[in-house]
């Protein structure tokens, strides 16, 4: 009857309805859980993007390898991710670093130029999205750091091109997203006490504040993050960074800062990081 078909349409549209939220409480909610710092499992979707600037202040201690008393860097850091299918992504990063040198026994010097690039692969083995805004992934990460002019990167090696391979954790569940990593860097320049072959590992946790459900009128989303991001190398060397932030993302973009505070530095060849403030803009296209 006709009453009968109203009802079926009623209930195909709600079905539609609750589908069409589904679908938008997972992207929110699993893309705005990945850390600020590290990598996470989340990647774009099919045939799009994301675009993030992120624009960092470093101050480092003396080095003890030359003359440098301290150093004041500005960077602007390009990354540039894509979704090539529904389970494998690219993304290219590229830091523009202007350094603020302070000499022994007295003098200044300044560089600008490109430091230490990196383009990474990365391929999601497993999926699990239980309910709207829980959901467990890991992928594999391979690529390689592409030689800059600058280090940039806080490891142990700057002047080669070194393979790089990895995998990542991420879960969501309801407001509480975790992410870990682990990348190691293979260094394939000239044997040197300086450089060596490295791990970067990180951990991350990120709460979400508001809203504390998401509704159909839900337009975004306001997130604390905590992460601790390390570094060791195989010379000995070792950083460790606790590093609160805070994240606010909306449907096509999200804005990030970040503070990374040292924790622990064993350093031999390279000056002592004292301080990192970032802040980012994140845009889907």
């Amino acid at each position: 009857t006709v009453k009968n078909h109203e009802i079926i349409a009623m209930q195909t549209l709600r079905t539609s309805a609750w589908a069409g939220l589904f679908a938008v409480w997972i992207a929110m909610s699993a893309q705005a859980q990945s850390p600020i710092n590290a990598p996470g499992a989340m990647q774009p979707s099919t045939g799009t993007g994301v675009f993030h600037p992120m624009f960092i202040y470093r101050h480092l201690d003396d080095n003890p390898t030359n003359n440098e008393q301290s150093v004041n860097e500005y960077i602007a850091l390009i990354q540039v991710a894509y979704g090539v299918s529904s389970k494998f992504s690219l993304q290219f990063d590229a830091p523009l670093i202007y350094r603020d040198i302070n000499l022994s026994p007295s003098g200044s010097d300044d560089e600008f130029d490109i430091g230490d690039m990196t383009l990474l692969a990365k391929y999601r083995l497993f999926q699990d999205d239980s309910a709207p805004t829980n959901t467990m992934r890991f992928s594999v990460i391979g690529g390689l750091q592409i030689p800059g002019q600058i280090d940039y990167v806080t490891d142990s090696s700057n002047d080669a091109w070194d393979p790089i391979i990895g995998g990542v954790f991420s879960t969501v569940q309801g407001r509480h997203g975790f992410n870990a990593s682990a990348l190691w860097e293979f260094y394939t320049g000239d044997a040197s006490e300086t450089n060596s072959d490295s791990l970067r590992y990180d951990l991350s946790y990120l709460f979400r504040m508001s809203p504390t459900e998401y509704t159909a009128e839900s337009s975004g989303a306001l997130y604390a993050v905590l992460e601790l991001n390390g570094n060791y190398g195989t010379n000995g060397e070792n950083q460790l960074f606790l590093s609160p932030g805070i994240m606010y993302e909306g449907r096509t973009f999200t804005v990030d800062g970040t503070v990374m505070i040292p924790v622990w530095q064993d350093l031999k060849y390279r000056a002592d990081v004292e301080i990192v403030v970032g802040a980012g803009l994140r845009l889907s296209f």
